[in-house]
């Protein structure tokens, strides 16, 4: 019956004698078009391709992209997250290779007389055959020192892709970092031109206040003269209160904005001696968006979902070979005495140990089959992460696609509404002082165009930063 239940047991462990296969994976769905829509395609230049020092132009904000890289806590911590990833990549390779360890000890031990130590012991002393040397001492001393070594064969492939997993998640978090900085980069860019914006439209309101004081002191005069009321001088103060207060909110504005590029630099050094609007726009470059399949190689967020989604493949993989046998291989090696100064005898004192061992699952197979099925949602789960990224990146690119071109056609309606507005005010006074225009006609023209040029200012900063953030959905410059 031992015998029996002895080749049971190992037929049990043996049952899957065969080398593991690849578990199947499932292919994404996600089939891009070979360019995008109603983009004329270039494909010898791709922005994807442009690193961000060589992107933006102004040198006053390529300091401070400089900045927020070498200071800005969130990089920094995804800096020190590819460490561990790379400490954790590092352990696993070492998984594959023997685990060798140094041993040195000394202990001492008194037997009692009424156990089978002591007896034996104190009967082994008592023979004649035993030399005086070699007579064990009470208490019992032990000395040893050596080296010993655990090896697991990767027979079925489960250290290899455990190993394969751990790379895989460390290029996953190389791209995690790239993607961290090309949204720093693209922030700080945003960031820099709202405040752009917030300046000129200070610069507007500025202009505006000073012309409408000109005004006020103007209807004030005609007053005076008999020829307004005080309705309309209340109407034109009004205009000037409400203008100063729109400045103070501006400037509120302009410096929380400063404060929130601030932070994202890491430190307090932000440049008051900024570039006006104007001198910031760059021309569109639609025409150098490459084509969909550059996206998914240059895009760091995407890259990501790819190398997750091969480290899901290498731990279903690893999951399955969990199922067969472990083959380890075990010994010691070194010197063993009872006595120090006999420690180092060679042979006398030499003591080794080789072995080798077999263990296979047989009573927490569901165990392990809960784990297989976990790594296989997790496989199915990384797959419609990576296919998420992708159709979201190549919408998000149309998307910034039509909203340069519309901007684009905005703003040259806009600054043709601007100019009309200026020319309504400059006509509004001319005529109100000769008497063909009322006041109330001034102070409309007036509020008008200060509208209109506050617009013309957001859609300014709207185009840029639409060019940031296509720079950003096409992969940052990370080529």
């Amino acid at each position: 019956m031992k015998k029996i239940a002895i080749v049971g047991i190992l037929g049990l462990m043996l049952t899957s004698g065969c080398k593991i296969k690849e578990a199947s994976t499932a292919e994404s769905r996600i089939v891009l078009p070979e360019e995008y829509q109603g983009v004329d395609k270039d494909t010898t230049l791709s922005i994807a391709q442009i690193n961000w020092e060589n992107y933006f132009q102004d040198p006053r904000l390529k300091t401070l992209i400089g900045s927020s890289l070498a200071n800005n806590q969130d990089n920094l911590m995804t800096l020190e997250r590819i460490k561990a990833s790379r400490a954790i990549m590092k352990a696993a390779k070492a998984g594959l290779l023997p685990a060798v360890s140094g041993m040195a000890g000394a202990s001492q031990r008194k037997f009692g007389e009424y156990t089978m130590d002591g007896v034996g012991n104190f009967d082994s002393n008592l023979s004649s055959t035993v030399p005086e040397d070699k007579r064990i001492p009470d208490p019992y001393k032990d000395f040893i020192i050596g080296a010993s070594f655990e090896w697991e064969l990767d027979v079925w492939g489960k250290l290899t892709n455990r190993k394969r997993a751990a790379v895989s998640r460390f290029m996953a978090s190389e791209e995690m970092a790239k993607a961290v900085r090309t949204w720093l980069v693209s922030e700080v860019a945003s960031n820099y031109y709202e405040l752009l914006a917030i300046d000129a439209e200070i610069n507007v309101l500025h202009e505006n206040i000073r012309l409408q004081e000109i005004g006020l002191r103007l209807i004030s005069e005609l007053k005076e003269g008999g020829r307004a009321n005080q309705l309309a001088v209340d109407q034109f103060e009004a205009l000037v209160l409400n203008s100063k207060a729109q400045l103070e909110a501006k400037i509120r504005e302009q410096r929380s904005t400063e404060y929130g590029l601030s932070r994202l630099v890491g430190n307090l050094e932000i440049p008051t001696n900024r570039i006006e609007l104007d001198s910031a726009v760059e021309r569109p470059r639609i025409r150098e968006i490459g084509i969909p399949a550059q996206m998914l190689q240059y895009r760091p967020d995407v890259k990501e979902a790819e190398y997750q989604l091969q480290a899901s493949r290498f731990d279903v993989n690893a999951a399955k070979a969990a199922f067969y046998p472990s083959i380890n291989l075990f010994g010691m090696a070194g010197f063993n005495a009872f006595d120090f100064s006999k420690l180092f005898f060679n042979p006398a004192s030499t003591a080794y140990q080789i072995g080798a061992g077999l263990t296979a699952p047989i009573f927490n197979r569901r165990q392990i089959q809960a784990e297989f099925e976990v790594a296989k949602a997790d496989q199915r789960i990384a797959l419609l992460e990576y296919e998420k990224r992708t159709l979201n990146a190549y919408l998000e690119v149309l998307d910034l696609v039509n909203q340069i071109q519309t901007l684009e056609n905005q703003l040259k309606l806009k600054q043709y509404e601007v100019s009309v507005q200026q020319r309504s005010v400059e006509n509004s006074n001319t005529l109100f002082s000769v008497g063909y225009a009322n006041y109330l006609e001034v102070i409309n023209a007036q509020s008008r165009a200060l509208e209109s040029a506050i617009e013309l200012a957001d859609l300014k900063a709207s185009r840029l930063q639409a060019n940031v953030q296509l720079y950003r959905a096409l992969g940052g410059g990370w080529n």
